[in-house]
């Protein structure tokens, strides 16, 4: 009977572990120019050479509330957050237009 218990300690343990998947982050540039760089967090997410008009793959971001970096090729910084929540799943996508307005979408 012991034995039986460990098996379904371990297959709880990973039906829970595997029931909160977290959060996907991706970028969309709709800026006038291409992005050199955005850094989410100390360099937890680094998107390298997105062009106008192109969005990135998902990348799979822990929960808490990171400053992001965005620096175009003409080396102009602008700053936004992100806050990502402790539980839920899904996919965000970080979003910079022609006017600087950043948002974070959820699908």
């Amino acid at each position: 009977m012991k034995k039986y218990m460990k098996y379904l300690i371990v297959l709880s343990v990973l039906f829970f572990a595997s029931c909160d998947k977290g959060y996907k982050l991706r970028f969309a540039n709709y800026y006038t120019e291409a992005m050199d760089s955005v850094v989410v967090g100390n360099n937890k997410i680094v998107f390298q050479n997105v062009q106008p008009l192109e969005t990135t793959g998902f990348y799979n971001i822990n929960k808490g509330t990171y400053g992001v970096t965005f620096i175009t090729k003409s080396k102009k910084k602008f700053y936004s957050s992100i806050a990502v929540p402790k539980t839920g799943t899904g996919n965000k996508t970080l979003e910079i237009d022609a006017t600087v307005q950043i948002q974070v979408l959820e699908e």
